[in-house]
């Protein structure tokens, strides 16, 4: 199947999810409900978007910035107690109401269309600007104002079940841990505390719509009293000091913990499994995640199917000349890189990039630097067919392999149709995905599994999350650019990387990264965000392993870029002003860095 093809079926299927869990697009059954708690649930949210709409309303540009400022303030706490049943049961229009400010491209469409964003992000950035356009903010609040009206005709809450309110509570703590207090959706005024403040106060008032299903009350009531003294604890003013380690570890988990309960108490029964566990008790463990929810349905994965795609993971044959596996450039011992700058080709030369890590790879929504391939197997393809890595075909190898009787037997016992394209490249697949350990140092501290970490570890996580903004690209807990809580799309950043270290006067690497796929100008020298997790084993750093230290990557960043090293480029994603983190803090985020290493 091509790659084109395996993105129309993710977009059918993601579209096709959020249409069963969407009410009835029949907007003259106003008055049908399936049970009192729609219809309540529907008066809630009603009254929500109207007060929000009013909230916007009064945004306008006749009065003082100071004034401005505090009325989108205003308007914000009001969109942020929409957010959970927005976000998920209307995720288009949440997505419109609270995108990045960036260029939105149909890379797909011949015409290369490029569309400018608009929401409260963007609104955000409009009106923080030293010179106010009176204008351009009129046009985004009226943008957001139709959005809001759509949403209020057309949104009706008719067939909702108590999974869906689980899953939604569960998405709304995965995105405050990993977007709210990181401030990805509030950039430049980074007033995210008390915005995801209004988001758990929302919370509180869904669950006391469902006050009544509970048959043991002392669940809800331990539930009320956590949400309450996390919205206390998210009164904190400053939001560089704000300790995210303790808020994650005794609010965030043990609310996830609250809503295992309640599943149970309410008696649930989910009807499938998403990419974030249902039963999920901790952000960062081995249950956190179904693997096999980031893999197209290609089989049945068994111990037995990843102990053979272990086989082939280290198989040289998958090559022309039977001289390069995958295991050339991802070798086991050197977390799963090959600690080169570039790594060797099979005729010797060097392939054009380097090599990252397979770790945690399995855990995004896109393979290659570029983002090329939508999942592992589509990503083993092109490994095959590339003339510096294995420089053949797939048909070449499925005849080779079955001149082996051994691997004729071990597919016939794990497939019904035996060796195939398809299996060899899911047992492959099936194996990378098992390298997500979640038992590093950090994710058993955070965990509450043990105890260990120390001040400077925990300190540079604050860092990573808060002053240092470095999370607003690696959403934890994957710390990679596979955007939470949804998980289906991969971020690509625009840093500015240079051909060399050099710290002033630099030239850009000539990789033009994504643009090389559909050539669109904004997409030039655009790569995939990695993830940091191992970080302190996998250098060389950067897409051209530029960058032979965690210092020197620091250093880029605290600089503010290509931008900070006197590149010059216009579609630079990451924010060029300095991050003026002293040498303590630096080092205080490699402490950190180094903790997220697998035992």
């Amino acid at each position: 199947m091509s790659i084109a093809l395996i993105k129309i079926k993710e977009v059918i299927i993601y579209g096709f999810f959020f249409l069963v869990l969407s009410c009835s697009t029949d907007y003259k059954e106003t008055n049908y409900y399936t049970n009192n708690h729609n219809e309540t649930l529907d008066r809630f949210y009603k009254k929500q978007l109207r007060e929000c709409l009013l909230d916007v309303e009064k945004i306008n540009t006749s009065i003082q910035k100071d004034s401005l400022l505090i009325k989108f303030k205003t308007a914000r706490l009001s969109f942020k107690k929409l957010e959970p049943l927005m976000a998920f049961f209307n995720a288009a229009t949440y997505k419109n109401l609270n995108r990045p400010n960036l260029p939105i491209v149909d890379e797909d469409d011949n015409a290369k269309k490029i569309l400018n964003p608009t929401g409260f992000q963007v609104l955000e950035e409009v009106i923080s600007e030293n010179q106010l356009d009176s204008s351009e903010i009129e046009k985004h609040i009226e943008n957001i104002k139709s959005t809001l009206e759509l949403e209020l005709k057309t949104q009706h809450f008719k067939k909702v079940k108590k999974h869906h309110i689980l899953w939604l509570i569960k998405d709304s703590y995965l995105r405050i841990m990993a977007l709210g207090i990181s401030g990805f959706d509030s950039p430049i005024i980074q007033h995210s505390l008390a915005e995801n403040k209004a988001v758990v106060s929302s919370i509180s008032s869904i669950l006391e719509i469902f006050k009544e299903d509970y048959s043991d009350k002392n669940i809800y009531e331990e539930s009320q009293d956590l949400l309450l003294q996390t919205t206390e604890k998210l009164n904190h003013k400053d939001f560089n000091t704000f300790n995210r380690y303790v808020f994650i570890k005794s609010n965030l988990h043990p609310l996830l913990n609250l809503l295992n309960t309640t599943a149970k108490d309410w008696n649930v029964s989910y009807p499938f499994d998403r990419k974030l566990s249902n039963t999920a008790n901790s952000f960062f463990n081995q249950s956190t995640f179904n693997l096999h929810q980031f893999s197209p349905n290609y089989g049945k994965v068994t111990d037995s199917v990843i102990a053979l795609g272990k086989i082939l993971f280290h198989e040289k044959k998958l090559s022309h000349n039977n001289k390069m596996s995958c295991a050339s450039c991802h070798q086991p011992k050197k977390a799963f890189t090959d600690g080169l700058q570039f790594s060797i080709a099979n005729d010797s030369s060097f392939v054009k990039r380097n090599s990252p890590t397979l770790l945690f790879s399995g855990l995004q929504a896109a393979q290659f630097y570029d983002a090329r391939a939508s999942s592992l197997e589509t990503q083993i393809i092109g490994v095959v067919e590339n003339k510096k890595e294995f420089h053949n075909n797939i048909d070449n190898i499925i005849g080779n392999l079955k001149q082996d009787t051994i691997y004729q037997n071990q597919f016939s016992e794990n497939y019904k149709n035996g060796l195939t394209s398809v299996n060899l490249r899911h047992a492959i697949a099936s194996y990378i995905r098992t390298l997500s350990a979640f038992n590093s140092k950090f994710d058993l501290n955070i965990s509450n599994t043990v105890n260990n970490l120390t001040q400077d570890e925990i300190t540079g996580f604050n860092l990573f999350m808060g002053k240092a903004k470095c999370a607003t690209c690696h959403f934890a807990p994957t710390f990679n650019g596979t955007v939470p809580p949804n998980y289906s799309e991969s971020e690509l950043e625009v840093l500015g990387v240079p051909n060399t270290i050099a710290w002033k006067k630099a030239i850009i690497d000539d990789d033009k990264g994504r643009y090389n796929i559909f050539n669109v100008d904004k997409k030039k020298h655009a790569f995939k965000t990695p993830t940091i997790r191992n970080a302190f084993e996998t250098g060389p750093y950067m897409h051209n392993g530029v960058y032979n230290s965690l210092d020197e990557v620091i250093k880029f960043y605290n600089l503010g870029g290509g931008s900070g090293i006197g590149i010059t480029i216009n579609n630079q994603t990451l924010p060029p002003e300095p991050l003026n983190l002293s040498e303590l803090e630096s080092k205080q985020l490699i402490a950190f860095i180094k903790s997220l290493s697998d035992s």
